[in-house]
């Protein structure tokens, strides 16, 4: 069925002819130029999708982990009071006396209860112990030297 006399196929015809002799291809430097504006899209597109991921797994992170933790007490507190004052000319007192003194060591310990919910380190014992203090901390060991809390003793 061809038909050469259509009036509609030969006006397509005309338009094509036309289009043809007024078309021409953009010069090289605006093809590089959409070339790199694509690219960059592309960049940008991939970048703000990376932040996503990581915000979205760190904020998934976050939830999954345990919340803040009560603070941690010391093994030992404090003494209310301040620092003894240390005797910078005397060596330290170890619970004997210095030979030739005639004052002996107190029979017991000084009476102090720790506060609830705390630990001591040294259990109690019915000799003679010396107190030492430092920085405000105050333990009471044996006069030996000897701890029973440690387990390499």
């Amino acid at each position: 069925m061809n038909e050469p006399h259509d009036p509609l196929r030969s006006l397509f015809r005309e338009a094509a002819a036309a289009g043809r002799a007024h078309a021409s291809y953009p010069p090289a430097a605006d093809i590089s130029a959409r070339g790199r504006r694509v690219h960059r899209r592309r960049l940008a597109v991939f970048a703000a999708g990376a932040c996503l991921v990581l915000g979205g797994g760190g904020a998934a992170l976050a939830a999954l982990l345990p919340g803040p933790s009560a603070p941690v007490l010391p093994a030992t507190t404090p003494s209310v009071s301040g620092p003894a004052p240390t005797d910078t000319t005397h060596p330290p007192t170890t619970g004997e006396p210095p030979a030739g003194s005639t004052t002996s060591p107190p029979a017991t310990p000084p009476a102090s209860t720790p506060p609830q919910g705390t630990r001591t380190t040294a259990p109690p014992t019915s000799s003679p112990t010396a107190t030492h203090s430092v920085s405000g901390i105050s333990t009471t060991a044996p006069p030996d030297g000897s701890r029973d809390d440690l387990p390499f003793g």
